[in-house]
């Protein structure tokens, strides 16, 4: 498991979505229409977030192991970024919201003023691998952590009772500087439950994901810079249709 790319499972869920969209015509393209469907962008926004913090977690220090788009469950439910390490087990949800305002209150977790289920889905997942760890006879603490990709603002009215809230930026830090309560054979333990693809439900191998999503995602990145073309040769008119008017 341990090889499993972060936001493999939403990445995976892009590619299908995108697999049945009709290709662009030659004007939205020259246009720069968005090639995602309108169900796949925010599939594709996650997974772009949890992309970014997989990358943060590679920095963790020796002793650290960070395991991605785990399947947890019956259905297609995964967790973003399981870790462990010396403090502990943390069962990190990602959330990309470029630009956004977040308030988060003891109980709800607020984005530009809509309440959202995160403290609730994440405390579930723990509660998935706190039974998981319990039934392979290993103590260890688990907490939840909801991790904030991108947002404008992040106000922590009052502090959730059970899980953590935090900007991708200070993730790595964080848990570095968490106190140490796990000593290394438990770690070890529960590190090596986590790699081993029995523990969790059985998934598809689809090599080409990375290969295909990366596709896509300079699809989009063109589209983007067309668009921007566009708006600059728009001002540009505008200017050179004024520039006669103005005074000399």
């Amino acid at each position: 498991m341990r090889d499993r790319a972060p936001g493999a499972a939403v990445m995976e869920h892009v590619v299908r979505l995108h697999a049945q969209t009709p290709p662009r015509s030659a004007i939205s393209r020259v246009l720069g229409r968005h090639p995602l469907s309108d169900d796949a962008q925010p599939w594709f926004t996650g997974a772009l977030g949890e992309r970014e913090v997989g990358a943060l977690l590679s920095r963790l220090p020796q002793g650290w192991s960070a395991f991605h788009a785990v399947p947890v469950g019956s259905g297609d439910a995964d967790v973003d970024h399981l870790v462990v390490g010396p403090a502990g087990v943390f069962v990190i949800n990602t959330k990309h919201h470029r630009g956004a305002a977040l308030t988060v209150y003891e109980r709800s977790v607020l984005v530009n003023g809509v309440k959202q289920p995160y403290l609730r889905n994440s405390d579930l997942e723990a509660s998935r691998i706190r039974g998981l760890l319990l039934r392979a006879g290993i103590e260890a603490p688990v907490e939840p952590v909801i991790v904030v990709v991108g947002a404008k603002e992040l106000k922590m009215r009052q502090r959730p009772r059970r899980a953590a809230v935090l900007r991708s930026e200070g993730l790595v830090r964080w848990l570095s500087r968490r106190p140490g309560r796990l000593d290394a054979e438990t770690v070890a333990r529960a590190a090596s439950l986590f790699d081993d693809p029995a523990t969790w439900r059985p998934v598809a191998a689809t090599d080409d994901t990375l290969e295909r999503f990366g596709a896509i995602e300079r699809e989009v990145r063109s589209a983007h810079w067309v668009r921007l073309g566009w708006v600059l040769a728009a001002a540009l008119g505008m200017v050179a249709v004024a520039l006669p008017f103005l005074p000399h």
